[in-house]
């Protein structure tokens, strides 16, 4: 039988057990055989249904559902088909004059809508911004550790990222001027600096009022835009994180992009780009897709504008400030010889360096078999340099979607761990 009367099996022949690196792009390829983000370690089975402190979201419980649901119905009662019709522009003007209010109130600096491009969650503004600025060899400049989704953002470009190490107060500016200096010496073109300013994932470490100013001195000497990852920068415990980058400077030479995703629910996907609008006008020519979840934006736009939006902020705010120290104070007891950290202001997360003479990832792999997933620091790092890389190991700890029930018994578990580790009885 020949291929044009079987081309099922003429298919089958060309394409199974196919290597698809021959096709996949660059960047695609590097990425390929790369883990993932929140995989957990291999061949280990937990003895008990497993706590999972290893993820970055909101409460479950604390999710506004009723607001949610109310404002969707008012949405779907409305007159017309808007809300199930494509989107395009910077998104629903509504919104968008909403965030413009709410950051002229709350930023210090007056600002319009045109000021705002809507995106699908934050990840998708980053991913909109690299793909308008970025060549393939561009450099970005990346704090160390720092979030591992926004890496395959930047590599998906195939933009070469260069760590710089943090601090207590957050990125060390002056490596980066010094890292700037020796790439710009060879020849390399530097685009962006990122940072998550306030609240960082994953050390919950806030950049400082002076080294803000200081990192803006910097970029505009060397004529590099800055990203600021603002998504936890509202869920401060009790005093806001200093003012932003891009009030002090005026909304010149910082891009900053923001999300529902950790105020409100994930899976909303909405998030937007804060930029002066000659760079709005940029990211949306590059905007490629027939718009976003009209019904998504609409429901918010019911949500914010209703008033709803400062009062639930304020309560996420006493909930995980309410969570941190649970979980805090829980560590300290069950774990205190072995783990040491600094209590974050605001945000997610705490990142204890692992001490006592044991090793993190043997931790790692040790407390998912007693029950409790969390997260291996290295994998935060954009290189494997060890000399790029803050001295000892660390762990990220995830409390905010954990039930508060389960807090103390996590760390429990987690204490446990770091005795056996310490016996030379790891999994």
């Amino acid at each position: 039988m020949s291929p044009q009367d079987d081309p099922a099996a003429a298919l089958a022949a060309r394409w199974t057990g196919r290597d698809l690196s021959e096709l996949a792009s660059v960047p695609a390829v590097r990425l390929m055989n790369t883990p993932g983000e929140w995989d957990p370690p291999e061949g280990v089975e937990p003895k008990r249904e497993p706590l999972y402190l290893s993820v970055g979201i909101p409460d479950s419980d604390a999710l506004p559902r009723a607001q949610i649901n109310a404002a969707m119905t008012r949405v779907m009662a409305s007159d017309g088909d808007a809300s199930l019709r494509y989107g395009f522009g910077q998104g629903y003007y509504p919104l968008r004059a909403w965030l413009a209010a709410h950051y002229t109130r709350t930023r210090q600096m007056e600002v319009g809508d045109e000021w705002f491009q809507l995106t699908n969650g934050s990840s998708g503004a980053i991913d909109l911004i690299v793909r308008s600025l970025i060549d393939p060899g561009d450099v970005i400049i990346s704090e160390s550790p720092v979030y591992m989704g926004t890496l395959h953002n930047f590599r998906g470009v195939a933009a070469e990222v260069v760590a710089v190490p943090m601090d207590e107060d957050g990125l060390r500016v002056d490596l980066v001027d010094q890292t700037i200096e020796s790439l710009k010496n060879n020849g390399r073109r530097v685009k962006l600096i990122y940072t998550i300013s306030s609240y960082q994932n994953p050390t919950g470490r806030t950049l400082t009022l002076e080294r803000r100013k200081a990192l803006l001195s910097v970029a505009a000497r060397h004529g590099v835009l800055i990203l600021d990852d603002d998504a936890y920068g509202e869920l401060y415990y009790d005093q806001p994180p200093p003012p932003p980058m891009s009030t002090l400077g005026e909304g010149l030479g910082v891009i900053t992009v923001g999300t529902f995703s950790k105020t409100v629910a994930t899976g909303l996907r909405v998030g937007w780009i804060h930029a002066s609008p000659d760079f709005i006008a940029l990211f949306r020519r590059m905007r490629f897709a027939m718009g976003q979840n009209q019904m998504a934006l609409r429901m918010l736009g019911e949500l914010v504008t209703d008033g709803l939006y400062e009062p639930h902020v304020d309560a996420m705010r006493r909930l995980y400030k309410e969570k941190m120290e649970i979980t805090a104070h829980a560590l300290a007891r069950h774990a205190g010889d072995f783990l040491q950290f600094e209590p974050p202001l605001g945000g997610f997360y705490l990142w204890p360096s692992v001490v006592g003479g044991i090793a993190s990832e043997a931790l790692w792999r040790t407390c998912m078999e007693e029950g409790v997933q969390i997260n291996l620091g290295a994998g935060f790092y954009p290189d494997t340099n060890a000399e790029n890389h803050d001295d000892g190991e660390y762990l990220r700890i995830a409390f905010a979607w954990t039930p508060m029930e389960h807090l103390e018994e996590a760390a429990r578990r987690i204490g446990i761990a770091c005795q056996r580790v310490h016996k030379g009885e790891s999994a």
